[in-house]
């Protein structure tokens, strides 16, 4: 992305009074030659470089930047933790489809997870159901995820999300789970990772009023489109307020770093001033 283009959509996402800025790539982006040469081109000692660069233009701003950049090593991790304010990625499923991306299988996500809690970074993961998968596949991936929480305690939410193809996209849609399929696994989790919050993003599951009692967050909500699904659309803020209203839920704002991590533990000094800061100015 050009120089140009990030400082037109900080600029944008800034008018717009965006809170958290979302930096994402394809898996291991600095390998490949055409992002490589281009990076060199602009100056960038690598993908790092640059990832780092953008986030310190959004935090110059006020934006807090979470990364998204699929598996990386314990070292890259500490490398740019100080960079962004949280980060993350999927571990999708634990079951390994023969048909599957090499990115996606489970030994790489497992370990991308794990170094993560090495480095201690405040971090989000999740699964992706309805793409084929069993309810079995589904509760064992979440008690994967349970098992390298209690290892490291770096998880501040998970994702249950659903799976909705884009246009071009080869992996089929598969049968989504049932609603008493989705309280299984909620429940399970409760058990499993107390404390660590649920998410279900409210424009990939139409059904997300059904299950708002039994969750803790509905993910980012931009008047921006999704990029990862620019086919689901979200609605205003004020639609989802409303819709937890009658549910006698409140919706809230957060950060992307949760008040659980929000320790000089998890977080260098100036993050920690910052979100100190956010927290003042909501309790005006």
């Amino acid at each position: 992305m050009a120089d140009a283009e990030v400082e037109r959509i900080v600029r944008e996402a800034k008018q717009g009074g965006a809170r958290e800025a979302l930096l994402i790539s394809g898996e291991r982006p600095g390998t490949m030659p055409h992002i490589r040469g281009e990076l060199e081109r602009c100056g960038y000692s690598d993908f790092w470089d640059f990832a780092c660069q953008v986030a310190d233009r959004c935090a110059s701003v006020g934006l807090f930047p979470h990364g998204n950049f699929g598996r990386m090593t314990e070292e890259e991790l500490v490398r740019i933790r100080p960079h962004f304010v949280s980060m993350g990625m999927m571990l999708e499923s634990v079951k390994d489809d023969s048909e599957c991306a090499p990115e996606k299988k489970v030994a790489g996500r497992r370990a991308g997870i794990e170094a993560a809690g090495r480095a201690k970074v405040p971090f989000t993961s999740g699964i992706l159901v309805g793409w084929g998968e069993d309810q079995a596949s589904r509760l064992e991936s979440l008690e994967m995820l349970a098992e390298l929480h209690s290892q490291h305690g770096h998880l501040q939410e998970i994702l249950i999300q659903r799976y909705v193809p884009n246009a071009g996209s080869s992996w089929p849609e598969g049968v989504s789970p049932t609603l008493g399929e989705y309280s299984e696994m909620i429940e399970a989790w409760r058990i499993w990772a107390p404390g660590v919050a649920i998410q279900i993003p409210p424009n990939l599951e139409p059904r997300w009023r059904d299950l708002v009692n039994e969750l803790d967050d509905l993910g980012g909500i931009s008047w921006a489109r999704d990029e990862v699904n620019p086919s689901r659309p979200w609605k205003q803020v004020e639609h989802y307020k409303k819709e937890c209203g009658v549910r006698g839920r409140d919706l809230v704002e957060r950060l992307p770093v949760y008040k659980s991590h929000s320790t000089e533990e998890w977080l260098s000094r100036p993050w920690m001033s910052r979100v100190s800061d956010f927290w003042k100015e909501v309790r005006k």
